[in-house]
């Protein structure tokens, strides 16, 4: 594992205790989150065998579990998925989640496979820039035809750029468009964040999947981190909301924004 990847793990570490209470108090990420939640169970039947990468705390695991999916859990964080053991003890042990410490470097070695489905959720794949490995490794893990659905960060995003022009800060302005990444806050955190736009990121799989469909994940809607946007103009926020929800699947709309969700179906 990599110094920075190695960090990467630490940072999540650090962060894990607060990161459900974090989440619930956002009412952006809340927002986010049921936008994703709607197009999982659009495309990942009841029954369903899915592997999640960048599981984090268990939210999404319980979450698909509740709704007959079976889940195979993992995180680079050992504390993330403490806190998911404990949490989702009652789906483990009836066999709906299983859960275990695993970097994307890795998802080659977990003794799983003929899934039908991956999910990534909220901008875990942003922490790395070289997807052969984890393409190679999805193509072996999935089932013909299963579906890999990512939520990724992405590298074009209006109201970051607006954001931070109004503060005169060009620098974080277009932070996102270095290729080489940044160290981005994570709370008190800082981890080496990538960021890709639709088309890179689907290239990137290319060997093995094809994209299917793309979204635009919070176009209109101010990023997660503007909380006080979203406080002082609350009314306005939720009509930008509505507007999300229209138009997150039409091009050109699902070309940029904070996030974008692409589901990519292998070949």
């Amino acid at each position: 594992m990599t110094d920075y990847l190695q960090h990467t793990r630490e940072a999540f570490n650090k962060i894990a205790p607060d990161f459900d209470e974090s989440d619930k108090s956002n009412p952006i990420l809340l927002w986010m989150r049921k936008i994703v939640y709607e197009i999982y169970l659009k495309n990942i039947s009841p029954g369903s065998y899915v592997l999640e990468l960048n599981a984090g705390t268990g939210i999404d695991a319980k979450y698909l579990a509740s709704h007959g999916m079976k889940m195979f859990a993992t995180d680079i964080s050992d504390t993330m998925i403490s806190l998911l053991k404990t949490s989702a003890a009652k789906e483990i042990e009836s066999g709906a989640i299983e859960a275990m410490v695993c970097p994307f470097s890795a998802i080659g070695s977990i003794p799983r496979s003929g899934f039908d489905a991956a999910i990534s959720n909220f901008g875990g794949l942003n922490c790395i820039s070289d997807f052969n490995q984890l393409s190679d490794d999805l193509n072996a893990k999935l089932k013909p035809g299963g579906k890999f659905i990512a939520v990724v960060m992405n590298d074009f995003c209006p109201w970051e750029i607006f954001y931070y022009c109004l503060k005169f800060d060009f620098k974080n302005a277009f932070r996102r468009f270095k290729k080489e990444g940044i160290d981005a806050a994570l709370d008190d955190q800082k981890v080496k964040t990538f960021y890709f736009s639709p088309k890179e990121f689907g290239r990137d799989f290319s060997a093995h999947f094809e994209i299917e469909k793309v979204y635009a994940h919070g176009l209109y809607t101010p990023s997660p981190y503007l909380l006080g946007i979203y406080r002082r103009l609350k009314p306005l926020v939720k009509i930008w909301m509505k507007i999300d929800e229209l138009v997150k699947g039409l091009f050109p709309f699902n070309r940029f924004g904070d996030h974008f969700i692409i589901i990519l179906r292998k070949k």
